[in-house]
């Protein structure tokens, strides 16, 4: 080799270079610059050498300082491959600039001699674009797997620990809650055997016989008292399509159902001993009914009949409540129901203690002539725990008096507790664990019938629950503001009313 094309100069040779990595240069260059000088073109060369010379000390800085974290007896090997493999990468990306200039270089190439691991990387270090596009449709589909994982393994998790929770909470016990006590056991007496010996419904034979300003007398021994009747404002209300929004069209202002009540008042044994007692209570009782205007109607613990609130005026009984017959929805049933309220507890041990023979026969004396003055129809006569609803997290039984035990048959009435409440069937209303303890975990057969034909809804529907629930609740919200609006000048008083009942009423 000339002096000129000389990789190792005459200051070197015969004699070892100062450092590795300037033997490891020099050796790597050498092949390269030979296929150049076979090109006959010296100065290209020479330039070529002096120039990777430069290039591959600045590349050689720069890998020390990458690896000067790892371990000085691994550093010094794969410091040597990888300048080995960096030192021909970088070298056959600048000889290509000669390439279009020398057509020979091409073959001289051919001769050079690269270790296989340096041939593997430069192959590598060409297609690396490809390589990225791989790696980054590897990364995208292993972050789809991940998370498909993840979501697969999260509802196991979930469905793990709900049967987990569900196998530790109390049990759920269905049952049919007509005449029957908390115990479970059927009562006894007039309300558990005797009702089915009374005559049937017979709106014909049903007519006021008398009126005075103290009493109204009926065909069928109802005797209906007016000294604490009053007045409140006209019911008015719009009809709104079973499972629809409310349509426009005149209010309307008949009364189109029942809606029965217990006072949750202080109630003491019914015995001859407490008749004072017994007779005090029920005037206090009606004294606060009148003021409150609470009811339309109040059955006292000795069957007396008291008209509170007029039956074309509206009482404030039901507060956010929900009833449906086979063709409308009602929303806010003091609009268009009428309530009776028992004098008497829901938290009483059995049925007898809850009502007096004579409020039941009472009972059903009235609600024959409320039937027949209206043309009341039997599907429309329901209790309050199956209409009333908590509106913020739309939960059944918020007022729960006669979520069970009310005496249907006795009131010649169908069984409410067999049909799906259309709150939890129409508007999406679920029962939670407070409405459970009150109910001492036993739901209404009904609960069951609507939460089974409501998860067929949500699955005709494509939405998720929680998403149908939402729109149903902002329908509601929606009917029942515009209700409010329509009757303005009772509204604020009817909310505050209702805010005042805790359990059932005061």
């Amino acid at each position: 080799m000339s002096s000129s094309g000389s990789v190792l100069t005459a200051g070197n040779t015969g004699r070892r270079v100062g450092s590795d990595h300037l033997l490891l240069r020099e050796k790597t260059i050498e092949p390269y610059s030979r296929a150049l000088q076979a090109c006959g073109r010296p100065d290209i060369n020479l330039r070529f050498i002096n120039h990777m010379r430069a290039r591959l000390e600045a590349r050689r800085a720069q890998i020390e300082t990458s690896m000067r974290l790892i371990p000085r007896f691994l550093r010094s090997r794969l410091q040597s491959l990888f300048l080995t493999a960096e030192y021909h990468r970088s070298i056959q990306e600048e000889i290509r600039i000669y390439e279009a200039a020398l057509p020979a270089l091409r073959k001289g190439l051919t001769n050079v001699q690269i270790p296989l691991a340096a041939s593997l990387y430069c192959r590598l270090y060409r297609t690396r674009h490809v390589l990225y596009a791989i790696g980054v449709v590897l990364a995208g589909l292993l972050i789809f797997v991940t998370y498909t994982l993840a979501s697969w393994s999260a509802r196991r998790v979930n469905t793990y620990l709900v049967q987990r929770y569900q196998r530790h909470r109390a049990p759920i016990v269905v049952t049919v809650a007509n005449q029957t006590g908390s115990s479970g056991q059927e009562a006894t007496g007039f309300a558990g055997g005797g009702a089915k010996y009374l005559p049937g419904y017979k709106p014909e034979q049903v007519w006021q016989v008398e009126a005075t300003g103290e009493f109204e007398r009926y065909s069928n021994g109802a005797r209906i008292l007016r000294r604490y009747e009053t007045e409140n404002r006209l019911r008015g209300y719009h009809l709104i399509p079973r499972g629809g929004e409310t349509v426009t069209g005149t209010i309307r202002r008949e009364v189109v159902g029942i809606v029965y009540h217990t006072s949750e008042s202080d109630i003491v044994p019914f015995v001859s001993e407490n008749n004072q007692s017994i007779t005090y209570r029920s005037r206090g009782l009606l004294e606060y009914v009148r003021r409150n205007k609470s009811y339309n109607y109040l059955i006292d613990r000795y069957g007396e009949i008291y008209r509170i609130v007029r039956d074309d005026h509206t009482a404030f009984h039901a507060g956010h409540s929900i009833w449906g017959d086979d063709r409308y929805s009602y929303v806010g049933l003091n609009e268009s129901f009428i309530g009776i309220c028992f004098e008497s507890t829901s938290t009483a041990g059995t049925l007898e203690e809850t009502l007096t023979e004579a409020q039941i026969v009472s009972g059903r004396a009235l609600t024959n002539v409320l039937r027949s003055r209206f043309n009341i129809d039997d599907v429309n006569c329901t209790t309050h725990g199956l209409v009333s609803i908590n509106p913020d997290k739309m939960v059944v039984a918020y007022h729960y008096d006669w979520v069970r035990n009310f005496p249907f048959e006795a009131m010649g009435l169908s069984d409410k507790y067999k049909v799906p409440p259309p709150n939890m069937l129409d508007y999406g209303c679920l029962y939670d664990e407070e409405t459970l303890e009150k109910l001492k975990n036993t739901l209404w057969s009904g609960a069951i019938k609507a939460e089974d034909e409501f998860r067929q809804r949500v699955e005709r529907s494509r939405m998720s629950s929680e998403l149908l629930r939402l729109k149903l609740r902002d329908r509601y919200l929606a009917q029942l503001n515009r209700a409010r609006q329509q009757n303005s000048s009772g509204a604020e008083r009817e909310a505050e009313q209702s805010a005042r009942l805790s359990t059932a009423e005061p």
